[in-house]
């Protein structure tokens, strides 16, 4: 009797043991969850660019200034890596700033606000410079992340939504409903210093989204022919020490600003302009995708080569 009792308590104690240790492995797991922020902001050299402040020296004779008016993009296929190249178990955040769709996530970082210096009746209000989450806490030694609207979610969201309907952060940023969503916007005001002045609008999108006039984006097919997409990976990239960066600089390196007749008011304008259209229609076109890492031939879109977005 007392074989059999010490073996039926040694089993009960196994299984408390057992149980208590499921126990305390799920808090683990639970507890070692950490919340993150990745932080976002535009800068030009060693100064951030807002609304109400001008920076100088672009064009191949350094004679113009630009104002940002509106700069927003959308932040998809984020992933946070180990020391160790391992992708790190994450969730992110719903909010009006945080999509997360059943054919992937959408973020949307908005640096201007329409309600001061030179963004005052452009964009929108509301602005947001992060994205937010929890992380198993392994330590992130890499973030990378993809600029733009993925296509399932635009192929989704086009087919089941309208411009005004579609799920927030999608129900702005569209090409005039529905041929598409514009992944990248940064619009701006130009000075020369012969005091000329115009503007600036650089639109990164996916194009050839319909094989035929007429349709929505993606109606009759899975993927854009040109989709445009940048790519970033940072290496040694600790999201609790370092902010990511747009750096205006080299975004618009090698741009030309261009005068213009204004035929309505018998004037002359500054312009520099890309829809995503070919060089050959708009040759801004052609040094914004490469400052990107985009090729223009295809649409497709190299992580190494995109100069401009950096971290400190």
């Amino acid at each position: 009797m007392n074989l059999a009792f010490k073996t039926k308590s040694t089993l009960v104690s196994l299984a408390t043991v057992f149980m208590l240790s499921a126990c305390s492995s799920d808090s683990e797991n639970e507890t070692s969850m950490t919340e993150f922020t990745l932080n976002f902001k535009a800068m030009s050299g060693v100064e951030e660019v807002t609304c109400d402040n001008t920076i100088s020296g672009f064009g191949a004779d350094e004679e113009y200034s630009v104002g940002v008016n509106d700069l927003r993009f959308y932040v998809s296929n984020l992933a946070f890596y180990d020391q160790y190249g391992e992708e790190i178990e994450m969730t992110l955040d719903d909010s009006d700033f945080q999509l997360n769709h059943e054919e992937g996530f959408v973020g949307l970082i908005d640096l201007t606000s329409n309600t001061s210096g030179t963004c005052i009746s452009s964009g929108t209000e509301r602005t947001n410079a992060i994205l937010t989450g929890s992380m198993l806490d392994t330590g992130v030694s890499k973030v990378t992340f993809d600029i733009g609207v993925p296509q399932a979610v635009m192929k989704d969201v086009i087919a089941t939504s309208s411009a005004e309907d579609a799920p927030s952060p999608l129900n702005e940023m569209n090409w005039p409903w529905a041929s598409g969503y514009r992944h990248f916007l940064m619009n701006f005001i130009i000075e020369n210093t012969s005091a000329l002045t115009g503007g600036g609008f650089l639109h990164i999108g996916s194009k050839g989204c319909g094989s035929t006039d007429g349709l929505l984006a993606l109606e009759d097919k899975d993927s854009c022919d040109f989709v445009n997409t940048p790519q970033v990976e940072l290496t040694d990239f600790d999201p609790s020490i370092n902010t990511v960066v747009i750096d205006i600089d080299q975004l618009l390196t090698d741009v030309t600003f261009s005068s213009i007749s204004d035929d309505d008011e018998a004037t002359e304008q500054l312009s520099a302009n890309c829809h995503s259209q070919s060089p050959t229609m708009q040759p801004n076109c052609a040094p914004i995708f490469s400052n990107l890492g985009l090729d223009t031939d295809d649409g497709t879109a190299v992580a190494s080569d995109n100069k401009v977005v950096t971290f400190q």
